[in-house]
C-alpha cells in the first residue's frame, strides 16, 4: 500500500511538472503575451563569458554598425556571449528616438525583440530619414509577428515611456553620455570601433 501511494504521489508531481512547463510553453508562444521586456532583450546564457550590456539609441548610425557586429559574434559564440539591450533614447538628436524605442519596448512585452531589432537596425537608413516613420514601425512588427492590438494598446501606455526613461536614467548614473555605450563585463566602451577592438581581444578567432 505504502508503495502504491508513493508510486500515485510521485505521478501526481510529474504530471504537475509536466502540466507547468506546458503551459509556460504556451504562454511564451501565444501571440499577445506580456512577458518580461527585459528577459526579451537579452540574448545568450547567464553563464557566458563575455557579458554586454548595451546603452542604445535605435536611430544611432553606430548602433546599427555595431549591432551586426555584435550578431556576427552572437552566431559564431552563442554559449560564450550574452547581449542585454537597455534603452538610451536621444530625444534632442533623433526625431524618432522615443517612438522606436517605445515600439521596441512593445513588441519585447510579446516576446519578438530581436527580429524587430534585426529589421530595425538594417533598415534604419531608409526609416530614420522619414518625417513619420509610425508606418514603418508597424510592418516591422506586424512582419515579427506580434498582435497589432495588443501593440497599439501598449503604445498608448504610460507605463511604457516610464520603462524607457527610467532605464536612460540608470544609463545616465553610470555614466553614459552617448551611443552606443557597452559594459563589457562591467567595463564601460563606448562607440562601435572600440566595441570591435574589444571583441577581438576577447574572441580573436573571428577577426582571422
Amino acid at each position: 500500500m505504502a508503495l502504491n501511494k508513493q508510486k500515485i504521489t510521485g505521478l501526481i508531481v510529474g504530471f504537475a511538472i509536466g502540466t507547468v512547463v506546458v503551459v509556460k510553453l504556451i504562454l511564451t508562444n501565444s501571440p499577445g503575451v506580456v512577458m518580461d521586456s527585459l528577459v526579451a532583450r537579452t540574448q545568450g546564457p547567464a553563464s557566458a563569458k563575455v557579458n554586454i550590456v548595451e546603452f542604445i539609441d535605435f536611430e544611432c548610425p553606430a548602433c546599427a554598425r555595431g549591432a551586426i557586429e555584435l550578431k556576427e559574434y552572437l552566431a559564431r559564440y552563442p554559449q560564450d556571449l550574452r547581449v542585454q539591450i537597455k534603452y538610451f533614447p536621444l530625444m534632442q538628436m533623433h526625431r524618432h528616438a522615443l517612438q522606436v524605442a517605445s515600439y521596441s519596448e512593445c513588441v519585447s512585452r510579446q516576446g519578438k525583440f530581436w527580429t524587430f531589432f534585426d529589421s530595425l537596425m538594417l533598415q534604419q537608413g531608409q526609416w530614420s530619414q522619414l518625417v513619420s516613420a509610425q508606418g514603418v514601425f508597424d510592418q516591422m512588427a506586424q512582419q515579427a509577428g506580434v498582435n497589432m492590438a495588443k501593440l497599439k494598446s501598449c503604445l498608448s501606455s504610460d507605463d511604457v515611456s516610464s520603462t524607457i526613461m527610467s532605464e536612460k536614467a540608470l544609463g545616465q548614473s553610470l555614466g553614459v553620455r552617448s551611443t552606443p555605450t557597452y559594459f563589457i563585463n562591467k567595463k564601460m566602451v563606448v562607440g562601435s570601433k572600440s566595441l570591435a577592438d574589444e571583441l577581438t581581444h576577447d574572441f580573436p578567432s573571428v577577426s582571422q
